[in-house]
């Protein structure tokens, strides 16, 4: 992928695992925490997936979380700060992608939400029904979590797939049949992992997941070499 423009502001160079930061959001320093590649450089761009935690939670606890999830070569991982249904945090998945473009060398045609329970909550009501911000995801993953307050709009030309996680027995997950249906019913592609173990973040479903979008990756950049 290209790098940016010699005329663009220079990005921050990081070794790789984990570090820490702050951007600005809304005039408010907001943190995350990121996992950065081997290998990772600003003289290309990098897929990102974005971390949600749920409600109560931590950017850095969740990211330990999901790491072990990512495989052997994740992509870059950032866990937001701000970003569950407890915090006032209407929009700022979205706004945090935007900060983070000053920080991180981001693939645009790569980038993916993975939200849990109220993070994935938000991620519904900021991404999934937000006609403009769809585009702007190859991938939106609920665990423990789906539909919330509205209704999607008309599926754009470009629009995320969108990866329901659950466990039916879980109240949390209890409108991910309401959540599927409405998806389908407008167009959109839907996956849907069930599992029995409750309010979690299940490995295996969620490792099939990180292997959904290590493939999605892949084939987005053979077809980029193909231009």
């Amino acid at each position: 992928m290209p790098a940016p423009a010699e005329d663009e502001p220079k990005l921050p160079r990081w070794k790789k695992g984990v570090q820490e930061g702050k951007v600005e959001i809304d005039g408010r320093e907001e943190g995350w925490v990121a996992l950065v590649p081997r290998g990772y450089t600003t003289r290309k761009t990098w897929p990102v997936v974005l971390l949600a935690h749920g409600n109560g939670g931590r950017a850095k606890s969740f990211l330990q979380v999901v790491k072990p999830l990512a495989g052997k070569k994740p992509p870059l991982l950032i866990s937001l700060e701000r970003c569950d249904n407890n915090q006032d945090a209407i929009g700022y998945v979205p706004k945090y992608l935007d900060a983070l473009k000053a920080v991180f060398s981001i693939d645009e045609e790569n980038v993916f939400a993975l939200g849990f329970s109220g993070g994935g909550f938000r991620l519904w009501d900021d991404i999934v029904c937000k006609a403009d911000q769809l585009p702007r995801f190859k991938g939106v993953i609920l665990v423990g979590s789906a539909k919330q307050s509205f209704d999607p709009p008309e599926k754009p030309e470009k629009a995320a797939t969108v990866i329901l996680v659950g466990d039916a027995a879980d109240p949390n997950f209890k409108s991910r049949p309401e959540a599927e249906q409405v998806l389908k019913e407008k167009g959109y592609e839907v996956i849907v992992h069930e599992h029995g173990q409750g309010h979690s973040m299940a490995r295996k479903p969620l490792t099939e997941v990180f292997e959904w979008i290590a493939k999605e990756i892949k084939a987005s950049r053979k077809r980029t070499r193909r231009r």
